[in-house]
């Protein structure tokens, strides 16, 4: 376990691999561990982080609420404590939704940007997780571990994988303040405004079985010139999970395309993102 100390709060991280900076931010309700499978077949060729956001996994909240605007912060204070100076950017849902505002409020910093499974209008989340906003039900939920974990498991699909074990722990490891904060940034956060504005490359993935945030998020992206679309139909919420090897295949593509190409080349990013064996 390594740690970074930002504004004067413990930040849990890992790192993995040599070359090139990739940084993988996790959902709510989870932590860094469900990135370990994809990290490590990245870390073959990048060197790649990610961290728990404040409240979640092993970082603990002291006196920074939760809110996308304050995790995209927290990107930026993460690459500044390690002297990153450019990273590209892969989240997940929530993750994917900070990684997304990062990418377009400072495009010095990101030279690329993976979404996967991210509400970019916040109401397309689940009805279930809205229900947390409340703060009987996310005391509630706070509480019974139980539910947290059905809720988790619900979300990873069936299996017997023992590393699955140490994700569904972390993921109990969060306050009610933590977890009502956060879906409620997520719920009241629409960047569809802020789309035209990016400017760097981004690779859109999105599970069309998706139950947790609509695949129809996807549809946003059609007129913004940064964005190539990946649609993986057989997956859910998870798809780095669901389909490792299509994803896997897929993210390298995106990260090993010329970090310098010029705005003009991302269609033809796109075309070969799509075409990829089996799809």
């Amino acid at each position: 376990m390594s740690i970074v100390v930002i504004d004067n709060q413990m930040v849990h991280y890992e790192v993995f691999g040599r070359g090139r900076p990739v940084l993988f931010l996790h959902g709510w309700l989870g932590s860094w561990r469900y990135w370990f499978p994809t990290m490590e077949v990245v870390a073959e060729r990048f060197r790649t982080y990610s961290f728990d956001f404040w409240g979640f996994g092993d970082s603990r909240r002291k006196r920074t609420r939760e809110s996308i605007q304050a995790y995209s912060e927290q990107v930026i204070r993460f690459l500044d404590a390690l002297g990153i100076d450019q990273v590209m950017l892969v989240g997940h849902s929530m993750g994917g939704m900070v990684a997304l505002k990062t990418a377009i409020n400072h495009p010095e910093r990101i030279r690329r940007v993976v979404t996967v499974g991210a509400p970019i209008d916040g109401d397309s989340l689940s009805w279930l997780l809205k229900l947390t906003d409340r703060p009987f039900l996310a005391d509630v939920f706070a509480h019974t571990p139980f539910l947290r974990r059905f809720l988790f498991r619900f979300f990873l699909g069936q299996t017997n994988d023992p590393a699955v074990h140490e994700v569904i722990d972390d993921s109990v490891k969060s306050s009610a303040d933590t977890l009502r904060y956060a879906v409620s940034s997520m719920w009241r956060t629409d960047l569809r405004p802020e789309l035209p504005r990016l400017r760097v490359p981004a690779l859109v993935i999105h599970g069309g079985r998706d139950d947790i945030v609509n695949p129809n998020q996807t549809e946003l992206f059609a007129n913004v010139p940064m964005a190539s679309i990946f649609t993986m139909p057989r997956s859910r919420h998870f798809p780095f999970l669901d389909e490792a090897p299509t994803f896997n295949e897929a993210l390298l593509h995106f990260l090993e395309s010329d970090p310098v190409a010029p705005p003009q080349a991302t269609p033809r990013i796109a075309r070969e993102v799509r075409s990829l064996p089996g799809h």
